[in-house]
Parts: structure tokens; C-alpha cells; sequence
């Protein structure tokens, strides 16, 4: 008996990974594919609406934006657009929470720096953050800024986090991506990628 239990388990959690991510991914396609053949309905005729057809809208749509958001034209319309959303009321928190999340996380060379080690002094505690700023002299008046730095720290099992203003010499730059920090940061380091995190 406790022969076919371990066995089932060993089972269960070797599928359970593959099956959550899964369900995740139809989940989203599935809410891409609703959200857009709603909007795509109204003007396509419902006997041509073929499934899947508003997800292959939705990527063609995506690609075609990243294609000319660089251009002058599309960027004034995109300025005009952020500008007007961040005058409505309600919206203005939404959409600028949401656009310096991902502005964040978007890959960029000149931040190859932003995973930091946090060393207290007079402490052998160490912690894994990401600095979001590398200066506080836009910040209220408040915010003492003589030399500081702010780091998020992500909390494990959970979303959310603290954001600490700490001094500069209390951070060391490390090598990590950010999509390799977060991902231990909220597995609590466990054991079983450590070969494809690079070195610190």
C-alpha cells in the first residue's frame, strides 16, 4: 500500500507542474479568444468566425503594434492616449500602476544591474531584491536621499512585496535576470534550477 501511494504522488507532482501550466495557458488563450471575437463580431460576419480566429487577430494586432510603436507617428498617438488615460479619474491609478509594472520588466540593456544583493552592516543576513531606482532626488522632500537607493523585496508563495529606501553601500549589483530572481525569489530558492541562475 505505501508502495502504490508514493508511486501515485511521485506521479501527481511530476504532472502537476505540466497540467497547472497548462490550464494557465488555455485559460489566457481562452480569454484572449473571447475578449477579441467580441469586438471582431461586430463587424465580421458570425457564419465566417472560425475559433481561434481571435487569438490569431489578437497576435497579429500585437506584432503589427511592436512593428511601428517606434515611429514618430504611432508615438504621438500613444502619448495622446497615455495622456488621456492618465487624466481620468480611477484610470489615471489603474493604467499608470499597470505601465510602470511593465515598463519595468521590460527587457533593456542598460539594466543589467537591477537584481541586488542586500547585505545589513554588522549583519550576515543577506537578501535578494530589485532595485527600481538608483536615486531619490525626484521624490518628495520627505524621502531622505543623500546616497540611497530603492529595492523592492518580493515576497515568497505570495504577491507582494516591501519597498525599502536603503543606502547605496549596503547593495551589491548581481548578474541575475530578473525573470530568474523572481522566479526563486518566489519558489523561496528551492532547489532544482540552481544551474541556470548565473553566478552573482
Amino acid at each position: 500500500m505505501k508502495q502504490i501511494v508514493t508511486t501515485f504522488f511521485k506521479g501527481l507532482f511530476t504532472l502537476l507542474p505540466i497540467m497547472l501550466s497548462v490550464y494557465i495557458l488555455v485559460w489566457f488563450l481562452s480569454w484572449i479568444e473571447n475578449f477579441t471575437s467580441t469586438a471582431l463580431l461586430t463587424f465580421w460576419p458570425e457564419f465566417l468566425y472560425v475559433p481561434g480566429m481571435g487569438v490569431l487577430v489578437a497576435c497579429v494586432l500585437i506584432y503589427a503594434v511592436g512593428t511601428v510603436v517606434d515611429r514618430p507617428l504611432a508615438r504621438g498617438m500613444l502619448s495622446f492616449v497615455e495622456k488621456l488615460f492618465s487624466e481620468l479619474p480611477v484610470v489615471k491609478t489603474v493604467y499608470l500602476t499597470i505601465k510602470d509594472f511593465t515598463d519595468f520588466l521590460k527587457p533593456k540593456r542598460e539594466r543589467k544591474d537591477q537584481v541586488v544583493l542586500v547585505k545589513l552592516p554588522g549583519q550576515q543576513i543577506e537578501m535578494m531584491g530589485l532595485m527600481t531606482r538608483t536615486s531619490l532626488v525626484d521624490l518628495p522632500d520627505a524621502v531622505t536621499k543623500p546616497d540611497k537607493v530603492a529595492v523592492y523585496f518580493p515576497m515568497s508563495y505570495q504577491l507582494g512585496g516591501v519597498t525599502l529606501f536603503i543606502p547605496r553601500a549596503w547593495v551589491t549589483p548581481t548578474n541575475l535576470s530578473v525573470e530568474a530572481a523572481m522566479r526563486s525569489i518566489i519558489t523561496a530558492w528551492l532547489p532544482g534550477h540552481d544551474k541556470n541562475l548565473e553566478a552573482l
